[in-house]
């Protein structure tokens, strides 16, 4: 597949022509920060900002969403939605860390072992354009969770700004389609891409040596340090809800008379009632609890169970926390600790 070369001037015409057939999505500025969401031009577009203040799961994974109504007795549910097929989806400069955390969540929601529909349809429909990251911010940690500031995992086309426009990699064949009447790039850009790839590399300041800590947390369920970490979190739910890899939810009926819906709801480990029991019980009634479930749960029992850290180190739970937990140094403080007191 020939790289393709798309100038700043030309930008706009190519999101319009994206949007006649597809919902295009994209970073753009909205009251409070820069979030994907719809845009029709490129002059709605804000490429500036390194980190969207959200993840892109909520557009296959919605927040909340409909998943049967009904209408009496609940055997005769009708699945939402069921006769409509998603509309196409183009996600346009989405950062490599938030292409890389869609294909983290596919390794739940589509196994061999447990298929959802909803977010599957969602996905199939959907392309992917990510827009390098050609200087991270301080927050960014992506190089020691098994990513890169241009890493392509989950992309359809691989977008690298260079001087007078962008270079355009497609990596499938559905990426391909998107570009394919574009100009083919000159060869220097592709040289171009690898020294802006080697700068990006190294403004990258975080080097968080966490081999084998996945394995280290088996035995530390019972230690102290869990209660030691989580001494200045609120419990307000914030990493979890920015985070784009975290994926708890509850399903809840809510009906009026004998009509009724289905809705998944997310949910959040750090959140007091999460797991409470219908009987009284919480399991996890202390914070520390929580927070050990949240860490445990992104580096210990998604590794065994799907052979991948769900952690795309975008770094959002650092810059967003209220209190200034960092994640980055509870890791190294459960790294480094010498040993548990459970053997």
């Amino acid at each position: 597949m020939n790289a393709k070369f798309l100038s700043f001037a030309d930008l706009d015409g190519f999101i319009r022509g994206l949007a006649k057939s597809h919902t295009v999505v994209g970073p753009r500025k909205r009251k409070g920060g820069t979030l994907y969401a719809q845009v029709s031009t490129a002059e709605e577009l804000e490429l500036e900002q390194t980190n969207c203040l959200r993840g892109p799961k909520e557009f296959f994974f919605p927040q909340s969403e409909v998943l049967v109504e009904f209408e009496g007795y609940i055997d005769r549910a009708v699945p939402a939605g069921e006769s409509e097929k998603p509309v196409p989806l183009v996600l346009f400069a989405a950062r490599p860390c938030d292409a890389r955390s869609l294909e983290i969540l596919d390794r739940l929601f589509v196994n061999e072992d447990y298929v959802d529909d909803y977010y599957k349809a969602k996905r199939e429909a959907a392309s992917i354009f990510c827009l390098s990251c050609n200087s991270p911010k301080p927050s960014c940690f992506c190089t020691s969770v098994g990513g890169n500031p241009f890493d392509t995992s989950g992309c359809d086309v691989s977008m690298t700004r260079c001087t007078d426009g962008f270079l355009l990699e497609p990596l499938t064949g559905k990426g391909e389609s998107f570009v394919k009447d574009l100009n083919d790039a000159d060869p220097s850009l592709l040289e171009e891409r690898q020294r802006l790839r080697k700068e990006a590399e190294g403004v990258v300041r975080t080097d968080l040596d966490i081999g084998g800590l996945p394995e280290k947390l088996k035995n530390m369920f019972d230690d102290p340090v869990w209660a030691e970490i989580t001494d200045k979190c609120m419990g307000c739910g914030v990493c979890t809800y920015l985070c784009p890899t975290c994926h708890c939810f509850d399903i809840q009926d809510e009906a009026v008379d004998n009509k009724g819906k289905r809705v998944r709801n997310w949910d959040s480990c750090m959140f007091p009632i999460f797991t409470y029991h219908g009987s009284g019980h919480q399991p996890r009634d202390k914070r520390y609890q929580r927070m050990r479930q949240r860490i445990m749960h992104k580096f210990n029992y998604y590794v065994e169970n799907f052979d991948v850290i769900a952690c795309v180190g975008c770094g959002r739970c650092i810059t967003e926390c209220p209190t200034n937990e960092d994640l980055r140094d509870n890791l190294k403080k459960l790294k480094e600790l010498e040993s548990s007191t459970v053997e």
